[in-house]
């Protein structure tokens, strides 16, 4: 009797122990990861997709089995795949098939062989059915100019194409054929108002495109209003003296996209910047300083979406015009071309505020003797002949100014 019941609890023991064991174990093991694309029960699939999957709970490694059969490895045969989680195959996926993939995580203390095996189908086969359009309805009038398209997934489809015409089926092209994706609705150019469109969506996969496929048609109603314009803040309008490295600003406008700047030194003109795109901000630094002395016109335009500001009336302001007295001092007034290398010759620089464009020298009759370039040196010679000493009168041209003129000494 006491042999029996030492042999009962040496039982319960080992039982307790192993129990133990195992449960101890399968704490340890990793959990099971589920595919995220492409989706389990999914039709259709690219026969180029990639495979990913989240991360399972103490995974250090995953081994992938894929064939085209539960269980089968025709295609990927227990490949261990180390820690990443995601797979490009080397080549498509078989046409018109079931996949069956498995996931299998594993760490140091096992591999999880539980987990579930997951199906999808590839698409290609057959060619597929033409879906339907079911935003906006066919006949529907008073559509917005900026309309989505919205229809039916086709399952079977990889992607689809839309065709748009303007007035009747056989009308003016908007668009023909665009491939639009695989998504289910689409945002075409903005509508014209007041016009009757026909739309086509033809959904295609691998072997094909749907043929047959029948427009939908509808009437746009009235155009949405035009985007307001900005108003100039900074500089004032019909301001005066304004700083030639002054930034722009301008008032925000509420619901709007973005800005577009034009400045010139001409109504409507578009010298300096030719509607540029700020994008969201209500200022603009320039990349150049602005004109001395010059009227500048600003228009800012905004945009929402395609829709863009009409006819933005400019503001104005006036640059501030710096002296020419400065240059006028700069200007030589003798020089002594006798080659001892002082005050040899005669020149006219510009100065940083002013811009010499071109220099004429005339003789006390008023005849031209030579002309020069802005820095370009005389040496007091005509036609290779010295000239004589005495005085000689200049004409310089500069940039927004009125033309300098005045008198200098020849000393020899």
């Amino acid at each position: 009797m006491k042999l029996l019941e030492l042999k009962i609890n040496l039982t319960v023991i080992l039982l307790g122990t192993l129990f133990f064991f195992t449960q101890g174990f399968h704490a340890q093991a990793p959990g099971c990861t589920s595919l995220g694309t492409p989706a389990a029960g999914s039709i259709g699939v690219s026969l180029d997709i990639d495979f990913t999957w989240d991360t399972a709970e103490r995974a250090t490694g995953y081994i992938v089995r894929i064939g085209t059969s539960s269980g089968g490895v025709d295609i990927m045969n227990d490949e261990d795949l180390g820690s990443v989680t995601f797979l490009d195959l080397d080549e498509d996926l078989p046409q018109g098939s079931d996949i069956f993939v498995s996931i299998i995580p594993y760490n140091e203390d096992g591999v999880n062989g539980t987990c579930r095996e997951v199906r999808f189908s590839t698409g290609g086969l057959f060619i597929p059915q033409c879906t339907e359009i079911i935003n906006p309805f066919n006949g529907d009038e008073l559509v917005s100019v900026v309309a989505n398209i919205t229809w039916i997934r086709n399952f079977s489809a990889s992607g689809y194409f839309m065709s748009i015409r303007e007035r009747d089926p056989n009308g003016p092209v908007v668009w023909n054929r665009e491939d639009v994706g695989n998504g289910t609705n689409v945002q075409p150019p903005e509508f014209k108002p007041r016009t009757r469109y026909y739309v086509t969506v033809i959904p295609y996969n691998d072997a094909g495109s749907a043929v047959g496929c029948e427009p939908i048609s509808f009437t746009t109603g009235d155009p949405l209003p035009t985007s307001p314009c900005a108003e100039l803040i900074f500089p004032e309008a019909n301001s005066t003296d304004v700083p030639l490295d002054t930034n722009l600003q301008w008032e925000a406008v509420a619901g709007v996209d973005g800005y577009l700047v034009s400045i010139g030194t001409s109504p409507g003109g578009t010298d300096i910047k030719d509607n540029e795109d700020v994008g969201f901000v209500t200022s603009l630094e320039l990349d150049t300083s602005l004109p001395a002395g010059t009227q500048i016109f600003v228009s800012i335009a905004t945009y929402e979406g395609t829709r863009v500001s009409d006819s933005c009336i400019p503001a104005s302001f006036s640059t501030i015009r710096p002296s020419a007295q400065k240059l006028v001092e700069e200007i030589p007034k003798f020089f002594t071309p006798n080659n001892d290398g002082f005050n040899d010759s005669w020149s006219v620089n510009s100065s940083e505020d002013i811009t010499v464009e071109t220099i004429f020298v005339f003789n006390q009759y008023g005849k031209l003797l030579v002309q020069l370039a802005p820095g370009e040196a005389w040496n007091g010679d005509f036609k290779g002949r010295a000239l004589p000493s005495g005085s000689y009168w200049y004409a310089v041209n500069v940039t927004n100014f009125p033309r300098i003129r005045g008198y200098f000494l020849l000393k020899r």
